[in-house]
């Protein structure tokens, strides 16, 4: 049987999915892809530097399950939570347990991910918005916000975006494709016509639209105009925003592909390395817990039971928004330079390496920017990476050098470490190579084969009898990591 959302709320939403396709296509064409950030109190969405007023709805979680912005702690007593309880009260009067649930649980849907990308294309359409943006926050976790600025125009026809999304609305979820091809013609103010396995009707201005119909499926969609030539709505001018906020001084600036590719290779083994430096704590330097102390003068960090070797890598403060270099850090930079490629002239237009104060105000995730500068740097140069608070440290100490057997356990502990710190830097456009290099360099790295079988939905780490698959998402993200037997079930 077909998992899918409940009855009542598919009768709510599939009307709205073919225009919502629509829509949300002429939304990301002027407002494209790149950094995000959001205001809590405005309640505004800023992405790549344009402003638009805009409310959470909800987040999901890497335990896949979404919480209503309503019902979360971070979001329920400010402005940018409230259409969320729109949705509550929708839901309440219609009864769909969805809408009314504080945390509906999708582990029940073969792609917990998707669905929740598929919820809020439906509060989109439910809550009559004009766009949908989906930022990265909390590691892997994701906050979805709809767009109902009235600087975003509705979309008009036009023949290829109607086209795509009369098809794409039908087939997002499970039902008659009638449903959604009917509510796009009245979201048009169109009369339908109807016919064996087609609906057809006239836009404003004499274009024709035919659909052809074969159970829950679109077959093909026609655009003619009024004479059996060529539709006028195809030959219009796109539309604009009209009024939107320019934000120049929003976060813009992305993590600069070289470093990004480095960090890539480097940072689940820097998580490794930082695992083992724990393990040997406990084990030799009676540690419990409580975090060590930087002894100055001897360049060490003491436990109850001795110290280890290191130096100062470098500190940050989120909240201030700045990262800066430790001083006689130049040598550690320069072999992170050497691993990306760059020579002096290259590294001299990366202002994360020039040793001057970095603004982590223009970058999306803040600390996450810091960390992975200071991760990769240390791992490349050999170092064993720690933190105190604020304060980055690079553990140069020889009795780290052995990180240990190979523990599949602790690998799904590296990967998606790894993985969450990288998540919010990546662009679109490199995100499947960016978190597919992070995987195969860490099973190499690691002496493990790499398995392609899975491909593209896992790679698998093998060793012996035993695999580690990382399962990735459609945009290359990693959504799970699991241990097993090799060639198992899986998930």
């Amino acid at each position: 049987m077909t998992v899918s959302f409940s009855d009542q709320l598919l009768a709510l939403a599939r009307p709205n999915l073919a225009w919502v396709c629509e829509q949300l296509d002429l939304f990301d064409s002027l407002v494209p892809a790149g950094v995000v950030s959001f205001d809590r109190d405005e309640p505004s969405v800023t992405r790549s530097g344009i402003t638009l007023r805009a409310h959470v709805v909800g987040t999901y979680a890497l335990d896949g399950t979404w919480m209503w912005a309503w019902a979360n702690e971070s979001y329920r007593d400010s402005a940018i939570a409230a259409r969320s309880l729109e949705l509550r009260e929708l839901g309440e009067r219609a009864g769909v347990p969805e809408l009314t649930e504080p945390m509906p649980d999708l582990n029940h849907f073969p792609d917990p991910r998707l669905a929740a990308d598929h919820l809020l294309l439906m509060c989109m359409g439910l809550l009559d918005a004009r766009g949908a943006v989906i930022c990265a926050v909390n590691e892997r976790g994701r906050l979805f916000m709809v767009v109902d600025d009235p600087a975003v125009p509705r979309a008009e026809p036009r023949a290829a975006r109607l086209a795509t999304a009369l098809r794409n609305g039908a087939a997002m979820l499970p039902g008659p494709a009638l449903k959604p091809v009917k509510g796009w013609f009245a979201r048009h103010g169109v009369e339908p016509e109807y016919g064996p396995g087609r609906v057809e009707g006239a836009l404003d201005g004499g274009d024709r639209v035919v659909v052809r119909l074969e159970g829950e499926e679109v077959t093909g969609v026609e655009v003619t105009g009024a004479d059996g030539g060529a539709p006028r709505c195809g030959a219009g001018p796109e539309q604009r925003l009209e009024g939107a906020r320019l934000s120049p001084g929003a976060p813009h600036r992305v993590f600069p592909r070289p470093l990004l590719g480095v960090a890539a290779r480097e940072i689940a083994l820097s998580v490794l390395r930082t695992r083992a430096m724990v393990r040997y704590a406990g084990e030799h330097l009676d540690f419990d817990g409580r975090p060590p102390v930087w002894d100055e003068e001897a360049g060490e960090l003491r436990f109850p039971g001795g110290g280890l070797k290191g130096r100062r890598l470098g500190s940050y403060d989120a909240e201030a928004g700045w990262f800066l270099w430790a001083p006689g850090t130049e040598d550690v930079r320069d072999r992170l330079r050497e691993a990306a490629g760059l020579g002096p002239a290259d590294a001299g237009g990366l202002p994360e390496l020039s040793g001057e104060r970095l603004d982590l105000t223009v970058y999306g995730p803040r600390e996450a920017v810091a960390v992975a500068l200071a991760r990769t740097a240390a791992n490349v140069a050999g170092h064993t990476f720690t933190s105190l608070g604020n304060d980055f440290f690079a553990v140069t100490d020889e009795r780290l050098s052995d990180t240990g057997p190979v523990d599949l356990d602790g690998a799904v502990t590296d990967l998606r470490g790894g993985a969450s710190w990288l998540h919010g830097l990546v662009e679109q456009e490199t995100r499947d190579d960016t978190m597919r290099t992070l995987a195969r360099s860490y099973f190499e790295r690691l002496g493990l084969q790499v398995w392609h079988y899975g491909q593209p939905d896992f790679l698998s780490g093998v060793t012996g009898l035993y695999e580690v698959r990382v399962y990735f998402a459609p945009d290359g993200t990693i959504t799970h990591v699991e241990p097993g037997m090799l060639m198992g079930a899986g998930r």
